[in-house]
């Protein structure tokens, strides 16, 4: 996406040996007691038969590793055959990125998905024994309270597992940087622009305003007869398990959300551009140097 702040430092995706890998995931089991994987790569799934090997390799270690990661809801709506082997090769939860229901949105930050694809992906993997863990992205210039609105009621339709917000950031590496350059920056400390935090003014809809939004539709979801239930009823112990430890890790962030919010009230203070500069920062840092000849071009 275009505020995502990764892509520019990788450039290429890249894999390392599926077997080896999982090779690697069951040593760590064996010899030292690891039962649970998160993985750090937030696509791990963009090349199917590379995912595809790995889950293999997985299930033939035979070990109770589970593992969780994040992905696009398209790849598993692409891998929709390829379910039941992620479940026995012990995937238990995928965070997906929804970054609003708007198609307009959707298009804006080129996150490349549907809202159609994202419903899918949620019941799919929970067809398949699985946990949605869906964030949903605020902060947008364009944002009004209808938008908000109408964000919450389709994601009471999707019903995810779980849902986390996010607020749209303009690191000067991101494309998102450009188009937000004349937009008031709510908080000059730099620590806070962790895409938890509110940053950006939303001219159409005031900070305070904002947050009460976000608060409101976490509560909607969290609270709804269905979810309760999923936390402290569903059949299979495991996903009970771990939607106890995410509901109780969630509810201690909510909470220090709602005191940081009342004791450091956003105000709008420079521009963007004024407080970061005017010119982004390269977005390919990393890109590898293109060989020619014996000279060396950098792209």
């Amino acid at each position: 996406c275009t505020y995502c702040g990764q892509r520019g430092f990788w450039t290429r995706w890249r894999h390392r040996d599926p077997a080896r890998f999982a090779a690697e995931i069951a040593r760590l089991h064996r010899e030292h007691g690891v039962e649970l994987v998160n993985l750090a790569d937030e696509n791990p799934t963009s090349s199917r038969r590379a995912w595809k090997a790995f889950l293999e390799a997985m299930v033939a270690e035979n070990v109770p590793v589970q593992i969780i990661g994040s992905t696009r809801a398209d790849d598993i709506v692409r891998d929709a055959d390829l379910l039941p082997l992620y479940k026995r090769a012990g995937c238990l939860r995928f965070l997906l990125g929804l970054e609003g229901t708007d198609e307009a949105t959707l298009a804006t930050v080129q996150k490349g998905g549907s809202r159609q694809k994202d419903r899918q992906a949620i019941r799919l993997l929970r067809a398949n024994g699985m946990i949605g863990l869906c964030t949903f992205a605020v902060g947008f210039e364009e944002e009004t309270d209808a938008d908000y609105w109408r964000l919450l009621r389709h994601l009471l339709a999707y019903d995810p597992d779980q849902i986390m917000s996010v607020f749209a950031t303009p690191h000067r590496w991101t494309p998102f940087f450009t188009q937000s350059k004349g937009r008031r920056v709510l908080t000059t400390d730099l620590r806070l622009w962790d895409y938890k935090h509110q940053v950006l003014e939303t001219p159409r809809v005031p900070p305070w305003r904002v947050f009460l939004w976000v608060k409101l539709i976490e509560a909607a979801l969290q609270l709804r007869p269905r979810a309760l239930w999923r936390v402290w009823g569903h059949p299979d112990p495991e996903i009970r398990h771990a939607m106890r430890w995410y509901t109780r890790m969630g509810r201690g962030v909510w909470l220090h959300e709602w005191a940081g919010f009342l004791t450091r009230r956003p105000r709008p203070g420079p521009t963007v551009a004024a407080f970061l500069g005017p010119s982004a920062l390269p977005e390919q840092a990393l890109a590898l140097p293109r060989r020619t000849g014996t000279a060396r071009i950098v792209t």
